[in-house]
């Protein structure tokens, strides 16, 4: 029999601020630790490639720092991502909610940490895709590979010599791989 939370995903947001990292699954908190260097970097370094193609062809917004994306209501769950794009066809451009989206995303990325297992990250590219998520790719610092999960199809591996494409959620975009590892 399914237990009932006693917190909705908005009440949950209002309590996150305080609790510091951690997600909602099902009615319950589950805390994260913060990332270490080698996690924030290849964020950042991931965010800055998309945001510089996505700013400069006028395509919608990057965003970073475990954005709170609520993924259900029944049963309750809120993820944190580790980067984000969502189109001003999603969101429009005059429009930048206050809190975590409600709208999801065409993309998240996750960036594998030390302490993550593949059972895990599996779950949530699965929460990713229930909400509407067209792509996830999780990028792997320790193994210096990107999985592309699009939702529907099979994910496939793209190892750092090779490029990773937009397809149609970034039309025109390409990077080597290894972009997101080297400094």
């Amino acid at each position: 029999m399914p237990v009932q939370s006693l917190v909705t995903c908005e009440e949950f947001e209002r309590l996150a601020a305080r609790l510091g990292p951690c997600e909602f699954i099902d009615g319950q908190v589950r805390t994260s630790s913060p990332g270490g260097f080698k996690h924030g970097r290849t964020s950042w370094r991931i965010a800055a490639v998309l945001d510089g193609f996505v700013t400069s062809h006028r395509l919608g917004r990057v965003s970073t720092n475990e954005l709170g994306i609520h993924i259900s209501h029944d049963p309750p769950r809120s993820r944190g991502a580790d980067v984000i794009f969502i189109s001003f066809q999603r969101l429009p451009a005059n429009r930048e909610p206050e809190g975590f989206l409600t709208i999801a995303p065409e993309l998240v990325v996750e960036v594998l940490g030390a302490k993550d297992t593949w059972e895990d990250i599996s779950e949530k590219i699965a929460d990713y895709h229930r909400a509407g998520v067209d792509m996830v790719w999780v990028a792997d610092p320790y193994t210096r590979t990107v999985k592309r999960s699009p939702r529907g199809a099979e994910p496939q591996i793209i190892h750092e010599g090779a490029a990773l494409d937009g397809g149609a959620i970034l039309p025109g975009f390409s990077v080597p791989v290894v972009r997101f590892f080297n400094d």
